[in-house]
């Protein structure tokens, strides 16, 4: 299996979408995972909240590609006060609700395993983790479930607590808000996740990537996972 990961995207310029898409042709993957936030520049508008979702449509109807949510996409899939993120805009919420549908959030996933990676959109600290290892497939996914229960009630779940970083209570954030700082080694995982923005992918421990290299016009990066391996490409070369 060769998998290409792209971080976060948050309504990048076209022209970066459709070097993204040459790229997803070129390397002829079999499978191709999004680590979520495509929405929010925090200068941009519904036109562009608009351009993204027109984009998100055609990637949730490939069976190939895999998008996970991300803090930012989660405002829009669930507007309620839990999980309501900086720059999130009812105008915006409008808009994407009504290119993507109302069944849009049963297309996204909070979480993926790719050759034995966690992939999620911030990274699982190891202090949140409450069963062992050997259980942590089956614990993350009935979590997973639990958060999507809660959010449609308009209830609280950890996967959208702060943690120190982010001026939360926590020591680290849930799973779509933790900082790569924050992110401890959980023994025998290896997670490629996203979130913290920096010019370079960093890596922790040898056994953490963080892939966000995201600025204003996007990511700049992105990586293949081929049998187990990871490569860490710059978008652009």
């Amino acid at each position: 299996m060769r998998t290409l990961i792209f971080s976060d995207l948050h309504e990048p310029p076209d022209d970066v979408l459709d070097r993204i898409e040459a790229i997803i042709t070129a390397e002829r993957a079999d499978r191709i995972v999004f680590l979520g936030d495509y929405f929010d520049r925090y200068d941009d508008t519904p036109l562009d909240a608009e351009r993204t979702a027109k984009w998100l449509v055609k990637g949730l109807a490939d069976p190939r590609r895999t998008h996970l949510i991300g803090n930012h996409d989660a405002s829009y899939l669930w507007p309620v006060e839990s999980t309501v993120c900086p720059g999130f805009t009812w105008e915006k919420e409008g808009v994407i609700r009504k290119i993507l549908g109302a069944d849009a959030k049963d297309k996204f996933v909070f979480h993926t395993w790719v050759d034995g990676w966690l992939l999620t959109h911030a990274g699982l600290s190891g202090d949140r983790v409450a069963v062992p290892i050997d259980l942590l497939p089956k614990w993350i996914e009935n979590e997973g479930k639990k958060a999507r229960q809660a959010f449609d009630q308009g209830k609280h779940h950890w996967f959208v607590e702060m943690g120190h970083a982010c001026g939360g209570t926590h020591p680290a954030g849930g799973i779509l808000w933790c900082d790569h700082q924050e992110v401890a080694s959980i023994p025998s995982v290896r997670q490629i996740y996203g979130h913290t923005s920096a010019s370079e992918p960093r890596w922790a421990g040898g056994d953490r990537l963080c892939l966000d290299s995201g600025q204003r016009k996007g990511p700049r990066h992105f990586a293949i996972v081929d049998d187990g391996s990871v490569t860490v490409r710059n978008l652009h070369s």
